[in-house]
């Protein structure tokens, strides 16, 4: 089921697909990847990444590639691509990566979209479902154009996922109340952030679906 956003008077961009995952997908996944994660970079404002400054991003990840979880995201992807009225010419996506946020993690404020951005992580699609598993050089000079968050458990407090975004030249926050196996879909350019965990883990997967620049 497809869910769009809804404050009292304005729509959010945020696009939310319920039960993408089952529970027991999710702790399959959960159970795959929680032990291969690393520390979390983010930009550092020059255009490189850092991991050394927790007070904007603090958790670990591990990038995944696994081709039933990308067709079923594709298939999603696509689906609020277009009931959400983008329309984006989507080319690509990059690798997804598997979050990890334990007691005071966080993510700060951030856009995923900005710009150009090439990912040795990137891998083509032609039509959907008809995924190749070869690095893609035509990912050169593409630009992140939807993101997607999927949550893979519920059994924690905090860590609430809040996006933002300008109606009428005014910054609206909306806070998104997902459950396990729901995916969230947002344009890559809006601003949105991960509030700190309080108690237990917050596991997620975040991915990136790119196509040719904004013209």
């Amino acid at each position: 089921m497809l869910t769009r956003y809804k404050n009292p008077e304005n729509d959010s961009p945020c696009f939310v697909i319920h039960s993408v995952f089952s529970n027991e997908e999710c702790k399959k996944i959960i159970s795959e990847y929680k032990d291969q994660v690393q520390k979390a970079t983010h930009d550092d404002g020059s255009g490189g990444l850092t991991d050394n400054d927790d007070s904007v991003r603090s958790s670990k990840v591990s990038w995944i590639n696994n081709t039933s979880i990308s067709h079923k995201l594709n298939d999603m992807m696509t689906i609020a691509n277009h009931s959400a009225g983008w329309l984006y010419d989507i080319t690509s996506h990059e690798h997804h990566q598997f979050t990890k946020y334990e007691p005071n993690d966080h993510y700060s404020w951030h856009y995923d979209g900005s710009g150009c951005h090439f990912s040795k992580r990137s891998f083509t699609f032609g039509v959907p479902n008809s995924l190749t598993e070869t690095a893609n050089p035509g990912c050169i000079n593409t630009v992140r154009k939807i993101s997607a968050s999927v949550l893979l458990n519920d059994d924690y407090s905090g860590g609430e996922f809040d996006s933002i975004h300008l109606e009428d030249g005014i910054a609206v926050k909306k806070e998104i109340k997902p459950k396990t196996g729901d995916a969230i879909f947002f344009p890559s350019h809006i601003q949105h952030r991960v509030r700190p965990v309080r108690v237990g883990t917050r596991y997620s997967l975040v991915c990136w679906f790119a196509g040719p620049p904004f013209k």
